[in-house]
């Protein structure tokens, strides 16, 4: 077998290196969600880049963000900015998250089966600590490839047609995050794969641990909610204000039970003589900032279009919190 030749990467490790990645990623939302000028061309996307008055009618007033370029360009920087943001891509293509965490789930699992060079090299670059049992590494696998294959399910059966468009780099970004949550579920294993022969052979069946009876049922009730949520929403007419109970609580219930999931697969994925899965906690702290700043642009979005008293005591995705 030929051993797969990786570059050096100095002083950090893989599962640093996807740590990192993460939390940089989060961060950058982050800041650009916090300056007006950015959010407006860069955070908002599909419904909530809609222009309110776009959809009352043409003659009423609308925000400086919507008239014309011309009028609104006031030095270069904005006209470069205004420029950037033109790199637009269909918002139907966030189907192509889901496929390719379908395929990366599906790539990684044959290398972790097959045991080749490259598998071999990804664990011997993916620093030293503590490791996952088999058991443990077979449960994330498997939860990860669900996910992706529900919510891909859920884009093509309720998927609807739509003109909404996004920045390129927010695809670009969704694509980078799926294809690294592919590793990021299993690489604190890696000792455990390095060790093991026969990954299959190494699974066994004991009494589920305390992680595994709060985890599991998690993620299994948070994907139940959250596939109720995008059914009920893609039963509503388009620019409709949901009206089913959880709403009532939450502006983005399906928001909260996207980083319950994320949660549970930290939980899941912890090492033994820890809470969290470190790797996965990064993902999660990346999703429940990157869905905060979405669920806050839809409060507002609700608001302008619906009125105040509609949305005001709704929480935006964790109730009593945020």
């Amino acid at each position: 077998m030929t051993a797969a030749v990786v570059p050096d990467l100095g002083p950090l490790d893989i599962r640093q290196i996807i740590q990192i990645s993460f939390l940089l990623a989060a961060s950058t939302i982050l800041f650009f969600s916090s300056l007006p000028s950015l959010k407006t061309r860069f955070v908002t996307y599909g419904s909530r880049a809609t222009s309110v008055s776009n959809i009352e009618g043409p003659n009423a007033p609308r925000p400086d963000h919507d008239l014309p370029k011309s009028h609104t360009r006031s030095s270069w920087s904005e006209a470069v900015l205004d420029g950037v943001t033109d790199l637009q891509v269909p918002h139907g293509w966030f189907l192509h998250f889901y496929v390719v965490s379908v395929l990366c789930s599906l790539f990684w699992g044959f290398q972790i089966l097959a045991r080749t060079s490259l598998l071999v090299v990804v664990c011997e670059n993916a620093g030293a600590g503590r490791t996952l049992s088999m058991n443990q590494l077979a449960l994330m696998w498997t939860l990860m490839a669900v996910q992706g294959l529900r919510r891909l399910a859920e884009s093509i059966l309720l998927g609807k047609s739509s003109t909404s468009k996004m920045w390129f780099v927010h695809w670009i970004l969704g694509v980078m995050f799926y294809a690294a949550m592919s590793i990021a579920v299993w690489i604190e294993g890696a000792e455990t794969l390095l060790r093991s022969q026969s990954p299959l052979r190494d699974i066994t069946i004991t009494a589920p641990s305390i992680r595994t009876m709060i985890g599991l049922p998690l993620f299994l009730l948070a994907s139940g909610i959250q596939n109720d949520c995008h059914t009920y929403l893609a039963s509503l007419p388009k620019y409709t204000l949901p009206d089913h109970p959880i709403f009532h609580t939450m502006v983005c219930p399906h928001y909260a039970a996207e980083c319950i999931i994320y949660l549970s697969l930290a939980i899941l994925g912890a090492p033994d003589g820890a809470w969290m899965n470190r790797t996965v906690f990064t993902a999660l702290v990346f999703v429940t900032c990157n869905l905060a700043v979405t669920a806050s642009t839809t409060k507002e979005w609700y608001m302008a279009k619906f009125g105040r008293e509609k949305v005001e005591y709704r929480w935006r995705m964790i109730p009593f919190l945020f």
